[in-house]
């Protein structure tokens, strides 16, 4: 049997991440796979690259139409056959520095095959046993299977293969879902010319955001001319129509000859055998883990999706950094935690967020002052026509205003992942709202709402007495 010092089982971006500053300490690493043609795990090979690179395509179809009103003659339809070139070009692209051969080139071993829990410190691959001091999962996640009646008259496609299997434009989408997932792909799909209908079980789109950015998200779909149908599910598939059943108990038929499921995602612990490495599982079948993503086996930690905590690419990145770093100072760990947090959903707005909800921060009891922010007087919004733009900010309530700190912050607009960036770092190197108040930023930059939202806040500390004394002294001195 050939020892390791870590075992790493799934080459997504946990593992690509584990497995390299493993070998960059010089630590003996074993990196298991079961596919090699899925290095890259979901982000690169069902998610992040090919969505992203489909939302650019998209981009241009919509962009291109909006031209018309300004004298811009435009006609054709999408080729998906070319849609999807394009989007395996640059997938094989990236894919090619993240591979078995570029791994093994660094030093990583690497092994083909399904492992498989042979005892509480050995993994079995290919009928060969291999142990290490550290064991990693993984695994990743795999869309939610929904089995609806009728689904064998529609094209059912998920992210994993709506990027392989979907040769041909649809006609009439309908997107089962409201989260990320489904609100990405949808717009893609609208914007290159399907009828898309999404339906969503609840109340809203993305509910994890504040509801009044679902609200404006959901208003941007409806005047782009995707129906979005809440609290509602399909129930079957018949004669080229999806019949629907709403919460309240009533029914509705809408044309449908392909849908996407986009309802959520499962965590893939299939064929691991972990019961015979004492490796238990929570009441929902997810891995059971503690705060610093350990299993109920002392020697096995979960990483990324498999955690079942946040599933994001750049989650699993955090989760990789915290992990080594316990590992090497066990000394006053760090817990596994939302606070530190922050997503994009890569729609047309955008919608970011970084930090607690404010749900969150009820539940812990957090004192926070919340400041909001239209953009319905700010002049980039003006000329780019995204005045509908909305941000907040919640900052500390314990400290003088000058000198609170900011907790999280909320943005929907174009570009809101990259606009909101600064404010993240400002949070993480706790930099207090005057810092950002005293920038003078160049006219007209987007980021200008940033600071403008922060001066809404610091408005507060003018209080009459100050005023008062101002006018004094600049009497006195002038």
């Amino acid at each position: 049997m050939k020892k390791y010092d870590v075992i790493i089982i799934g080459a997504g971006s946990a593992g690509l991440g584990n497995s390299g500053v493993a070998n960059t300490l010089g630590l003996k690493t074993l990196l298991i796979e079961r596919n090699e043609n899925h290095f890259g795990g979901d982000c690169t090979n069902f998610g992040c690259v090919p969505s992203k690179a489909l939302i650019h395509i998209a981009d241009h179809f919509y962009k291109a139409k909006a031209s018309q009103q300004f004298g811009l003659d435009v006609s054709g339809k999408a080729d998906m056959k070319s849609i999807l070139k394009y989007i395996h070009s640059k997938q094989d692209y990236i894919r090619g520095t993240e591979d078995a051969a570029a791994l093994r080139s660094q030093g990583i071993d690497v092994i083909i095959g399904s492992a498989s829990f042979k005892d509480r410190n050995t993994v079995r691959v290919n009928a060969k046993d291999y142990s290490a001091k550290i064991i990693l999962l993984c695994t990743g996640s795999t869309p939610r299977r929904l089995s609806i009646q009728g689904m064998e008259q529609v094209n059912v496609y998920t992210n994993e293969n709506v990027f392989f299997d979907c040769k041909e434009l649809p006609d009439h989408l309908v997107v089962i879902g409201g989260g990320a997932i489904g609100c990405e792909l949808g717009q893609c799909f609208s914007r290159l010319g399907s009828k898309v209908t999404i339906v969503n079980r609840g109340a809203r789109l993305l509910s994890k955001e504040p509801e009044l950015v679902s609200n404006i998200l959901e208003e941007c779909f409806i005047k782009e001319g995707i129906a979005v149908i809440n609290n509602a599910e399909v129930e079957s598939f018949d004669s080229g129509s999806a019949f629907l059943k709403y919460k309240d108990g009533s029914r509705k038929s809408i044309p449908c000859d392909s849908t996407l499921i986009a309802a959520g995602r499962i965590v893939n612990t299939n064929g691991l055998a972990l019961e015979k490495a004492g490796i238990q599982l929570t009441d929902r079948g997810r891995i059971k883990v503690n705060d610093y993503l350990q299993s109920t086996n002392k020697k096995v930690y979960v990483v990324g999706d498999a955690a079942g905590t946040y599933m994001f690419s750049h989650g699993a990145e955090k989760m990789v950094r915290m992990i080594w770093r316990n590992f090497l100072i066990p000394i006053a760990k760090h817990k596994n935690k939302w606070s530190d947090l922050s997503w994009v959903t890569f729609t047309d707005p955008q919608v970011a967020h970084f930090g607690l909800t404010q749900e969150m921060m009820h539940q812990k009891g957090i004192k926070y002052y919340r400041q909001d922010q239209d953009m319905s007087h700010d002049d980039r919004a003006i000329i780019q026509e995204y005045t509908y733009g909305r941000m907040s900010i919640w900052v500390d309530d314990t400290r003088s205003t000058k000198n609170k700190y900011i907790l999280a912050g909320s943005m929907i607009a174009p570009n809101a992942g990259e606009l909101i960036q600064e404010l993240e770092l400002a949070k993480h190197a706790k930099v207090p709202v005057h810092k950002l108040n005293d920038r003078v930023y160049p006219y007209p930059v987007a980021t200008r709402i940033n600071q403008k939202t922060i001066r809404g806040l610091m408005d507060k500390t003018i209080t009459p007495f100050k005023k008062k004394m101002a006018k004094i002294a600049f009497r006195l001195f002038h």
